[in-house]
């Protein structure tokens, strides 16, 4: 018991001391005693890595923030402590990052089962303090706008379900002596996150010789966001309203597993033209519409709204592709435009940069960061829904679910942007890799041309805005490959 005034060994009587902060800060809430000077901006480092972590766990509970792997923070009620930022934009409240649940301890879970595995032991009960995400705030004074006890075993029956389908898929892999092709795309909720500052850094796995670059357990921000709106009631219709779930029925995740059970709603599609599927759904939507297809593919589902609930926690998107007679599909695959300069910027990336092991991952003022072309690789997950031309009619020909192999991300994606980057920054955008660099990624404008869409460079003005492109012959092969 320290000197504040809760039980701990309590998991109630913990949840209401974190409540106090609600609407409040730290500095506030607890005062100015005891609460060393770099956390009141007497000292270089108020921004240091962990630091609103340990400022909480330290001198707003007074617990040692150094815990075994398996055991929680608060031993005696078995309740692990988790801080994290959350970002306000039209939508309500989001997560900033993704939260860090503990480190894969590889030798160890080849031997577990999830109800009684270490991440279970740890993370069963998380009393979850968000803050709102200010960068000129000290920490003292960030605002906190949430803190709530979050059990594993009243969450949704849905949601423990896909949960513990991720933390088996994790543990197979790692069974099978592939920890090193291990990517957060495997998952849907609970994901196998990089951690640490040095992406050099290896370590063993068991049954397999290849070493394993160190992860750890983390919700999905997706995840995440959906778990902190669902406690705050404000933003709680906003989302109702904008999404639908494709699974009303857990049964269906019992018996099948959730991309199964996905892939399922569009069997009895298969094989029609867009005339015949319009008649089934009894739909008409505008063909010239863009997205159209995307529509069409999600009436199939069953959801009627643009966003999908379980979509949207588990970074999962929707790729409508039309293959023509010839057998490849209409266009490349596209990606978000990069910056050329500035924060965000490829000349700001690193590509052995990882996602830090502390929850407060914005405040490490780390300089590098994860390309962005790297992250949506690794961790989205596609849903295709194959659309092939037959005699001048369209027919849904396959739904897949798809990411791209961690070894092929290495051996073709990387180069490319290395080549990117060093073009980038030296201003010789000429020789940016195109088509033909190695026929699986490249770069090429994706703006609306004549000087109408562009971005500052370092050394050649204002260019055409420019993104990652997977070929098409690439996405073919990849379509052709899944059974």
């Amino acid at each position: 018991m320290t000197q504040a005034s809760y039980s701990d060994t309590s998991p109630s009587s913990i949840e209401s001391f974190g409540r106090r902060l609600v609407g409040s800060t730290v500095r506030k809430t607890k005062g100015l005693k005891d609460i060393p000077p770099e956390y009141l901006g007497e000292s270089e480092g108020v921004h240091t890595k962990g630091t609103f972590g340990n400022l909480v766990e330290s001198f707003y509970y007074g617990i040692d923030p150094g815990t075994q792997a398996c055991s929680p923070d608060f031993k005696d009620a078995g309740v692990e402590l988790k801080t994290h930022s959350l970002t306000k934009g039209r939508s309500g409240f989001s997560a900033k990052e993704r939260l860090s649940l503990g480190d894969i301890q590889y030798h160890e879970i080849v031997s577990e089962i999830f109800e009684t595995s270490c991440f279970m032991r740890k993370n069963r009960l998380l009393m979850l303090i968000s803050r709102r995400h200010a960068e000129e705030d000290l920490l003292v004074d960030a605002r906190i706008e949430l803190a709530n006890l979050i059990d594993f075993n009243r969450l949704p029956k849905a949601d423990q379900q896909i949960i513990q389908e991720d933390w088996n898929h994790i543990a197979d892999k790692i069974r099978n002596g592939q920890a090193h092709l291990l990517s957060g795309s495997d998952t849907r909720y609970l994901e196998a996150a990089t951690k640490g500052r040095d992406g050099s850094v290896r370590v063993s796995q068991p049954r397999s010789e290849e070493p394993a670059r160190p992860r750890a357990f983390a919700f999905k921000a997706g995840y995440l966001t959906s778990l902190v709106r669902r406690y705050l009631n404000d933003d709680a219709q906003h989302t109702e309203v904008n999404q639908q779930e494709v699974i009303s029925n857990p049964s269906e995740i019992d018996d099948r597993g959730f991309e199964r059970a996905v892939t399922e709603r569009f069997h009895p599609f298969l094989g029609l033209t867009i005339d015949e599927i319009e008649d089934r759904l009894e739909v008409s939507p505008n063909r010239a519409a863009k997205g159209y297809r995307a529509t069409l593919a999600r009436l199939m589902l069953g959801v009627s709204t643009r966003k999908i609930t379980e979509f949207e926690r588990a970074g999962i998107e929707l790729k409508t592709i039309v293959i023509h007679e010839n057998g490849l599909p209409r266009e490349h695959m596209s990606f978000p435009t990069f910056k050329y300069m500035g924060e965000g910027g490829i000349l700001t990336e690193d590509w052995d940069a990882t996602d830090s092991d502390e929850e407060a991952d914005e405040d490490a003022g780390d300089d590098h960061a994860i390309p962005m072309i790297k992250r949506i690789l690794e961790d989205k997950r596609f849903l295709f829904a194959v659309f092939e031309k037959d005699s001048g009619r369209e027919r849904l020909a396959k739904v897949m679910f798809w990411s791209m192999p961690v070894v092929d991300i290495e051996r073709y994606v990387r180069p490319v942007w290395q080549l990117a980057r060093d073009c980038v920054g030296s201003g010789n955008l000429g020789d940016l890799p195109g088509a033909r660099f190695n026929h699986v990624c490249h770069v090429r404008t994706h703006g609306r041309g004549r000087g109408l869409d562009t971005l500052p460079t370092l050394h050649s003005g204002q260019q055409t805005r420019r993104s990652f492109w997977l070929d098409k012959h690439y996405i073919q092969g990849q379509i052709a490959a899944t059974q």
